[in-house]
């Protein structure tokens, strides 16, 4: 089978619109991932980062402070202080920092299933 001139001018055709068919779409695609970079920082978006902020911030804190008064405490009774305040306090901040971790694990969806 040859390919006659009105095939090849046929076939330039047929490219020049996929061309142009395909140009068009990267050009819609772009488009929409702008809408939506712009969606994600609207307000629910910053809501949404504000949110898991306060939470990373509030679980590392509060895992320090409950350690430490913790062993501020067991220092107090048993007199052997500042060992166990060092020590809890310590392990405050590894458990806040193994919430933190937790936190970021945790797949992205509210559905998602937890491993461990």
């Amino acid at each position: 089978m040859q390919d006659g001139p009105d095939d090849a001018e046929e076939l330039k055709a047929r490219l020049a619109k996929l061309r142009g068919d395909l140009q068009a779409q990267r050009e819609s695609g772009r488009k929409e991932a702008d809408r939506k970079a712009e969606a994600d920082l609207t307000d629910k978006g910053l809501g949404q980062a504000m949110s898991l902020g306060f939470r990373v911030l509030s679980e590392f804190v509060a895992a320090i402070v409950v350690g430490a008064l913790i062993g501020w405490q067991l220092d107090e009774w048993l007199g052997t202080s500042p060992f166990l305040l060092i020590l809890l306090l310590g392990l405050g901040v590894a458990a806040g920092f193994w919430n933190i971790y937790r936190l970021a694990v945790l797949p992205s969806g509210r559905g998602g299933s937890k491993e461990s």
